[in-house]
């Protein structure tokens, strides 16, 4: 029998929600569609506007005697973001008492965090502050899809 003749299926892998069958599709998310061309026996899962939560894999199955199936995994990139509830605003301290600087940034890949000064030197951490390292702090933030 030939596989056109059977009903493609396509689901989320992760968790096994059923997506779709055949033309129909079951979930009632207004951006998930299927898209078909019989003339090229070609079938498609279309996700408009990805969100985070669209992240993992996805299933394609065609429910013969030997189910055949094939996965694509999508990762999606979500540019940093700083969390202004986690991260430090001005701080004004004497020379010689301590102080902690805070940063909580968020974003897919993992952001990577780098403090410098505002005018571009490099901070020496040290356990005590000094004369010499007065001026504001500025923190860039990074990964794949962008920098704050």
């Amino acid at each position: 029998m030939p596989l056109f003749s059977f009903k493609v299926g396509w689901m989320k892998a992760d968790d096994q929600t059923i997506l779709s069958l055949h033309t129909r599709v079951i979930t009632h998310n207004p951006r998930i569609f299927v898209t078909h061309d019989d003339s090229l026996k070609i079938w498609q899962l279309k996700i408009r506007q990805l969100k985070e939560s669209d992240r993992g894999c996805y299933m394609c199955q065609i429910n013969t005697s030997q189910m055949k199936k094939q996965l694509g995994c999508i990762d999606v990139q979500v540019p940093p973001d700083i969390d202004d509830s986690g991260t430090s605003s001005d701080v004004t301290i004497s020379e010689g008492e301590n102080v902690t600087l805070s940063c909580t940034a968020t974003g897919h890949p993992e952001p990577r965090i780098l403090w410098r000064r505002e005018d571009g030197k490099h901070i020496t951490l040290q356990v005590s502050p000094q004369e010499t390292q007065k001026g504001r702090t500025v923190t860039h933030i990074k990964n794949g899809p962008g920098r704050v």
